[in-house]
This record gives C-alpha cells, sequence and structure tokens, in this order.
C-alpha cells in the first residue's frame, strides 16, 4: 500500500491511498462468497461457489463494488495507524480509480485533532438553584389535567370566552391568500391566545353561521418573518360553538385519575413537579459547567469538514425527530420557510459549540485520567436489555461492538460531566 500525505490548512491531511491487488484479492474473496449466498449457482451451495463462477454470475466489476467498502475501511484505518494520525470526525473519501485488474487509489482528506490547552475552569462557581413546587405550578398542572377531561357540548348562541369554536377562515395580503393561510373547520379556544392578537376577540360575540370581515396587524417579531408586522385581511365563517364542561377539582376528580383524595393527588404532583423542576435545573447547571470549562480553554481553529460534519449529523437528528412527527424534511423546511442551505447556516454555530464542548471534554478525560470499566458497560448492557424485552432489533443491535462503543462514550461523557460538577457547582 502506498500513502502519499499533503498538509492542508486548519488542521487537515489529504491521504492519497493506492491499495495493491495482493491487498485487495482478500477483500475480493469475501466479497463474491457473499454475492454467491445471494446467488443461485447451480451445483453448488450458497456461499460455495468458486470466485469465477461467481464473476460470471453476477459481473467483476459487481464483486469490486461489494468490496470496495471494507478495502477503504481498512486501508484507511491502517494509513492513519501507520502515520501515526489522531484524527476527528469521518474522513471526506473520493474514489480516483477503482477497475478491474487494477489498484485501487483513493484520496481520504481527514481532520486531525485539534489542539486543546485547559485553563483554570476549577476557579469558576456555578450556583445549583433550590426547587419548590408552588400554588401557581401546581394550579396550572390541576388545568392541564382538567383540559384533557373536559366535556364539549355543542350550543346555540353567541362565543363567548373559555368556548371552542369551529372556523372556517382565510388570510390574505394584498388581496393574495397567503401560504398556510386557509383553513377550514378549525378548532381553537377562545381566550387561550391561539391566534394572532386581535383574532378571537372578533369571535366572541358571533353565532354559528356568522360571516366575519376584519382586518389585523400580523406582530412586529411574528415566528414567519415574511408576516411580521404587516397588515391581513381575515375572511372568518363560524361554524359551530361548543360550550366547554370544565370538571371540578375535587376528590371525586382526584377519585377518577385513581386517587382517594384531592390532597392525594395534590401531593402527587407537587412531588412530579420538583422531579421535573430538578431535572431541568441540573441540565443547566451541567451545561453552565461545561461552558465554564469550554470558555476557559484554549482551543485550535476547527477543522472545515469536522464542522460540516456536525452539522450534517444535526441535520440527521433533526430529520429522524420530524419523521417520528409523520413529516418528511422538506414538508418541514417548507411549513417554516427555510432551504437547505439556511439549515446549514443555522446549525453552524450550534455545531462549533458541540464540537467545542466534546474536545474539551475528551481533553480533561485524558489529563484527568478517566475511565471507565467493563463492568459498568456490561451493567448498562443489561439495563438496556431490559428495557427492550420484546424488541428483536433492539435487542440485536445492543449487543452490537458500535453500540457497546457508543455506550462506552456516554458513561465517560457522564463521569466527566459528574467530575466537572463536584469541582465547581455549589
Amino acid at each position: 500500500m502506498k500513502v502519499d500525505k499533503k498538509d492542508l490548512e486548519k488542521k487537515q491531511i489529504e491521504l492519497k491511498i493506492e491499495v495493491s491487488l495482493e491487498e485487495i484479492k482478500p477483500h475480493l474473496d469475501k466479497a463474491a462468497t457473499k454475492l454467491a449466498k445471494k446467488s443461485n449457482i447451480p451445483g453448488f451451495r450458497p456461499g460455495k461457489a468458486p470466485y469465477d463462477l461467481v464473476k460470471a454470475k453476477v459481473g467483476e466489476m459487481t464483486i469490486w463494488q461489494e468490496a470496495m467498502n471494507d478495502i477503504i475501511n481498512e486501508s484507511f484505518y491502517k494509513a492513519i495507524t501507520d502515520e501515526k494520525l489522531e484524527t476527528i470526525g469521518q474522513p471526506d473519501i473520493k474514489v480516483e480509480k477503482m477497475a478491474p485488474g487494477n489498484p485501487v487509489v483513493y484520496t481520504a482528506v481527514v481532520s486531525l485533532l485539534p489542539d486543546v490547552t485547559l485553563g483554570e475552569w476549577d476557579k469558576t462557581e456555578v450556583k445549583k438553584k433550590e426547587v419548590k413546587a408552588d400554588d401557581e405550578d401546581l394550579k396550572k398542572t390541576l388545568e392541564q389535567l382538567t383540559n384533557m377531561r373536559v366535556e364539549e357540548k355543542i350550543v346555540e348562541r353567541v362565543a363567548n370566552n373559555g368556548d371552542k369554536v369551529e372556523v372556517d377562515f382565510e388570510v390574505s395580503i394584498d388581496k393574495v391568500v397567503i401560504e398556510g393561510g386557509k383553513s377550514t373547520k378549525h378548532p381553537l379556544v377562545l381566550g387561550q391566545g391561539q391566534m394572532i392578537p386581535g383574532f378571537e376577540e372578533k369571535i366572541v360575540g358571533a353565532k354559528a353561521g356568522d360571516d366575519l370581515k376584519f382586518d389585523l396587524k400580523f406582530p412586529d417579531k411574528y415566528m414567519q418573518e415574511n408576516l411580521a408586522g404587516k397588515l391581513a385581511n381575515f375572511k372568518v365563517r363560524v361554524v359551530a360553538i361548543y360550550e366547554r364542561i370544565v370538571p371540578e377539582i375535587n376528590d371525586d376528580f382526584a377519585k377518577g385519575i385513581g386517587f382517594e383524595t384531592k390532597e392525594a393527588l395534590d401531593k402527587q404532583l407537587k412531588e412530579n413537579i420538583v422531579k421535573e423542576k430538578e431535572q431541568k435545573e441540573q441540565q443547566r447547571v451541567e451545561k453552565e459547567a461545561i461552558d465554564a470549562v469550554v470558555n476557559a480553554a484554549k482551543i485550535e481553529d476547527l477543522p472545515e469538514t469536522l464542522i460540516k460534519s456536525e452539522v450534517k449529523k444535526m441535520i440527521h437528528e433533526l430529520q429522524h425527530s420530524i419523521q417520528q412527527q409523520g413529516m418528511d424534511l422538506a414538508g418541514y423546511l417548507k411549513s417554516i420557510k427555510k432551504s437547505p442551505e439556511d439549515l446549514d447556516k443555522d446549525f453552524r454555530p450550534q455545531a462549533i459549540e458541540r464540537l467545542k464542548a466534546a474536545l474539551v471534554l475528551r481533553k480533561l478525560v485524558e489529563e484527568e485520567k478517566i475511565v471507565i470499566d467493563e463492568k459498568d458497560i456490561d451493567e448498562e448492557i443489561k439495563k438496556q436489555e431490559m428495557t427492550h424485552q420484546g424488541n428483536e432489533q433492539a435487542l440485536k443491535d445492543i449487543k452490537t461492538p458500535n453500540y457497546r462503543q457508543y455506550l462506552g462514550n456516554a458513561l465517560t461523557n457522564r463521569k466527566v460531566i459528574e467530575f466537572i460538577s463536584k469541582k465547581i457547582v455549589k
């Protein structure tokens, strides 16, 4: 294997790697065996056909394509090991030559680990606030509970605050209907401020079947910047009015959701509120503590490939999140009036922040010799297996080396954050 190294700016290196036919052959044999298992070759059991027969069946280029990932992965790892390079993030791979009977040639642009010098972070102090559940917290939580158990009945009268109404509406600016500005049987509870200021007030006093026309100005700091501060015309038809019967919060209400008395319900809700607040406060102080370590450190310029890789990772996380909500990325971007380029730009500052934190924590682990016992990983795997009982795919994934490495990294991060917190959180 031949490796040519070229230094690039911002702690990046380009490796031009040539893998010989001799080094490629084991990977081709492995790929042919794998393909043979999927192909029906008369006279041979799956995976047992000789290379030449597999080549004749599927084509030599198919075998090479099947083998490429393994060829690149093995040769790249060997190259950075031989060159004693401490890389971070995923390499940018470009195949220059891949043809049967010839060496494989590709370039890999890698980011070297930026130099990090820790500062006097341990002289910082982060204050942890005491949390409690007050009467207002309890009131809000009880309101949420009662809203889940509200009964509704259609009424033939004018709409009042607190009623649920269904409306058809059309919103236009300069006689052009805005995107997303048309809806039918749109539900809203009057007085909850679900629409722009002034809209719900216009509905109060109207009856089912009434047609309303009015102008309202979008707030100057509206979430859709293209509408902010603009005057719009609203056409609204009141379709139906529902009186909302909110249950009284008493012992009977408490019994209906599994508690003996309202007092017992209040007690449990306050405990839940405190736990939630404690969790949020813990997240706050941990972030502040990590920020303190990062701010005290000196970090070399981050390689551009590393930033782009982190942005890509964040977009993938967003995509996964919105898919769980039944949307796709394209639809989401359209709804928020953003382009993929806008998303890249928006995520960049956060990506840089995440990378700096990861680098600093890594340096701290190194200097303080923070290690995770393999037994700790085994214990965590057992917990994960208990959690995912019945999910065969999840149980299979948990047992993979990649997942074990992921858990090891997660537990190490947890341990280093605990180390920081003990030092500076008061």
